[in-house]
């Protein structure tokens, strides 16, 4: 990526980005540090990218290691930062082992898919990975029960429950979000991997490759190697990669011995194989990342470089608390990487009824069928009747129409 920042992107990425580029890639090849002239970065800026991108851990561990002319204040916030992530995972990594006991005593399997496990598998110190919250996946059929039993743990939901019109939530979202009011801890509970519709794995599968690890009195399971490599390119490509810290997660990855084989079988099943060249172009391009020799080809395909542009832009930015015209961008780039057949079952699926239609008109659930013809007109009565102030809706999801 340096290439991309000091010659092809020259004045696209300010020179705190380059330098955070560069610390990065030494990090990830464990090189020894230069003897570049630090004299014209404005720390704050670099603080903030660092903070921004949700790197300081990393970063922190690999300048305690070396010897650079970067100011001691600056590694001392990097540290204090990274202390504080620390006990931040613990008590995430304390609540992952009881919830996932909890669901398993009322006969429910649960995957974790990131958070401190993630943290300890790619790093080997789950306090070098931050994690605001704990992502666990269950089977669909399980929800009302795992809802029930999340509740006697004391966690709440913490949105409003839209109303359930024709069964439209299964296949369109992906997740709810509990918080516990007393510790203020949050978890997402999964039953797709992502917003639909879509193919994805189903859970049987997943599990069948599943792996496990010993957290606290339990055993926790989580994905296996080639299912979590393909969720973090999806989850990452979904977000635009805004963050650094979901391209560190596949250069991670991507030195590992992972059966790249069958990974690569996976991608073109579920049709994820422009995005898996999408995530092996950039990281290589911004840490010099080898490309497994299965996967070579997906760096090849035209759909995997052509958001490249958009993707930089995206990390420049940032997408978080985006103003409307780059919220435009992004939902344009959500469609874009679509394959053929999503963005035609997108495209139908606008026409299947939302939550919305129901808390604009409602209707007994025996007349739910009448949200079909009645849509387009609900959908014009909105437009008309709000600001129309766009939003970006985390989870890459389509905001309710």
């Amino acid at each position: 990526m340096t290439a991309i920042v000091r010659e092809e992107h020259s004045g696209f990425f300010c020179d705190e980005m380059a330098l955070l580029q560069d610390l990065l890639r030494r990090n990830a090849e464990e090189a020894s540090m230069d003897t570049d002239p630090f004299s014209a970065v404005d720390w704050s800026c670099f603080l903030k990218l660092a903070k921004n991108h949700r790197v300081y851990p990393v970063l922190s561990a690999y300048l305690n290691k070396k010897t650079t002319e970067i100011p001691d204040y600056v590694k001392a916030e990097l540290n204090a930062e990274s202390r504080y992530n620390r006990l931040k995972m613990l008590s995430l990594a304390a609540e992952m082992s009881r919830v996932s006991a909890h669901l398993a005593s009322g006969n429910i399997r649960s995957l974790v898919l990131k958070g401190p496990l993630l943290a300890q598998d790619l790093y080997g110190d789950l306090s070098k990975r931050t994690s605001k919250d704990i992502d666990i996946l269950i089977p669909a059929a399980k929800l009302d029960e795992a809802r029930s039993l999340l509740a006697e743990l004391g966690y709440e939901c913490e949105k409003e429950q839209l109303p359930n019109v024709l069964n439209g939530w299964k296949w369109r979202h992906h997740h709810i979000s509990f918080t516990h009011p007393s510790h203020s801890l949050q978890i997402e509970v999964h039953w797709r991997l992502a917003p639909g519709p879509g193919r994805e794995p189903d859970f049987d599968d997943l599990w069948s490759r599943r792996r496990e690890h010993s957290f606290g009195n339990g055993i926790v399971a989580y994905l296996g190697r080639e299912d979590q490599f393909l969720y973090l390119v999806h989850h990452g490509a979904r977000h635009g990669w805004f963050r650094l810290r979901w391209l560190c997660d596949i250069d991670v990855l991507a030195r590992r011995e992972l059966d790249w084989s069958s990974c690569a079988q996976l991608a073109v099943r579920y049709r994820t194989e422009h995005l898996v060249g999408q995530a092996l172009i950039l990281a290589s391009q911004w840490f010099h990342t080898p490309v497994p020799r299965e996967l070579e080809g997906f760096t090849s395909l035209k759909q995997a470089s052509a958001r490249i542009p958009q993707v930089l832009t995206f990390i420049r930015d940032s997408l978080e608390d985006a103003p409307p015209e780059r919220v435009r961008a992004y939902e344009r780039y959500l469609f874009a990487i679509k394959p053929r057949r999503q963005k035609l079952l997108y495209l139908l699926s606008l026409l299947y009824p939302y939550p919305m239609d129901a808390k604009t008109l409602p209707l007994p659930t025996t007349f739910h069928f009448l949200y079909f013809p009645l849509r387009p007109l609900l959908w014009i009565w909105r437009k008309l009747d709000r600001a129309g102030k766009p939003s970006l809706v985390k989870g890459g999801e389509s905001k309710l129409l």
